[in-house]
């Protein structure tokens, strides 16, 4: 006769581990998306794609937020592969409750206080959901159920909404004296700094200053920004963001400080 199969002999789970692959396409996509500024595929720029991935919100510790959804999805397919018995599914099912957690939060700051949805980031957090949902459909039979079970989920999830909470907390870093004297400069000497709010290339421009950005003199040129000036960004011929212009000069794309300090005569 066969030999019985026990009820926590590891079994390779094909469903979860196809669910974190189509996860972790997508959440590196994402993350390949901030790192090159490129438009996300069906979003039509200065949309919601572009605007959630301009925001502080699309880095995390110095790294694009999505590569930590890829790293998870990478973790929690790992251990579908290798079979999940207890162990292996338990530390899989925190993960994934943690990552609907920290989706869930990140989702509510982008529709709250962003007012723009990235339909990439709600793909994402779908499959992270569904990866819950399919873990949570094969808990092996001496793992925790019930409110064990959901209190196990909730438990997780929090951890990473407060976690995600606390990094977040912080507005950008304090500028340093060089940082704070070149944006004055360049707001004296008439240098202009044309931008868009959605592009993620601004953005980056101005995480250069840190906390002295706001000091920059930039023009916002969408008319759905704040305090646009649109008909100066036409009349420029600003067609690349970001664009400076130093008098006749002009410079498209992110540019260094030492970069700007030069081509406006910063001593």
């Amino acid at each position: 006769m066969p030999a019985r199969r026990g009820p926590d002999l590891p079994r390779r789970d094909l469903a979860v581990a196809g669910l974190a692959a189509v996860g972790l396409v997508v959440a590196g996509y994402l993350s390949w998306l901030k790192w090159s500024g490129a438009s996300a595929l069906f979003c039509t720029p200065g949309t919601g794609c572009d605007i959630v991935q301009a925001s502080r919100y699309a880095m995390l510790v110095g790294v694009p937020t999505a590569l930590m959804g890829a790293a998870l999805y990478f973790v929690i397919g790992a251990l579908a592969l290798a079979g999940l018995d207890r162990a292996r599914w338990r530390l899989a099912f925190i993960l994934a409750a943690a990552g609907v957690g920290f989706s869930g939060y990140l989702t509510y700051l982008s529709l709250v206080e962003l007012k723009a949805a990235c339909i990439w980031c709600l793909a994402s957090t779908v499959i992270m959901v569904l990866s819950l949902g399919a873990l949570a459909l094969r808990r092996p039979a001496t793992a925790p159920k019930g409110r064990r079970l959901a209190a196990l989920a909730a438990g997780a999830a929090l951890l990473a909404i407060v976690g995600g909470a606390f990094v977040f907390a912080g507005g950008p870093p304090p500028a340093t004296p060089y940082q704070e004297a070149l944006a004055k400069h360049l707001a004296r000497s008439g240098a202009v700094f044309y931008g868009a709010y959605w592009c993620p290339h601004c953005q980056e421009q101005k995480e250069l200053f840190g906390s002295a950005a706001a000091q920059l003199p930039y023009v916002e040129c969408d008319p759905k920004g704040r305090h646009p000036q649109t008909s100066r960004c036409e009349g420029a011929g600003v067609r690349v963001f970001p664009t400076w212009v130093f008098g006749a000069e002009r410079r498209e794309g992110v540019q260094r400080l030492e970069d700007l300090a030069k081509a406006s005569g910063f001593k």
